[in-house]
């Protein structure tokens, strides 16, 4: 792969992920009814108390900070390259701990086989092309 297109597909990768991740603000201000019914469609009970709310809307908090930082690196991968790789390090283990996770805790199969690998393939593949427009910049 050239290394603009890698530099591309990079950028382009990196502000799907941070939009996507930015959506979870909506969780934060959502209903609890919602949150009940995604539950129920997940087919695990919500348990509507304190220490739920606060987790299910801090999590969501969380991924939205993070989805801004992703867009804010997304403007300059040649700059934040190392960052970008380090980013894409850390998404891998997270895969790892997530696959982990979501079979001790009893996740459905298709919950776990979607969330986990997943996420390593994707760290895996922003590890890769941050190395092709690491490339470019020596």
């Amino acid at each position: 792969m050239r290394e603009q297109t890698a530099e591309k597909v990079l950028t382009w990768l990196l502000r799907v992920l941070g939009f996507l991740a930015c959506l979870a603000i909506i969780a934060v201000v959502m209903p609890t009814s919602w949150m009940v019914a995604g539950a129920k469609y997940a087919g695990s009970p919500f348990v509507d108390n304190p220490l739920n709310q606060y987790l299910a809307r801090s999590l969501s908090l969380l991924y939205a900070m993070f989805g801004v930082f992703v867009l804010y690196i997304a403007r300059d991968v040649r700059r934040y390259r190392d960052l970008v790789s380090f980013m894409g390090w850390l998404t891998m283990v997270l895969g790892i701990a997530l696959t982990a996770v979501d079979f001790a805790v009893g996740m459905p199969a298709s919950w776990t086989w979607g969330e986990g690998p997943p996420t390593v393939v994707f760290g895996a593949v922003i590890v890769w092309l941050s190395r092709k427009v690491d490339l470019a910049g020596r």
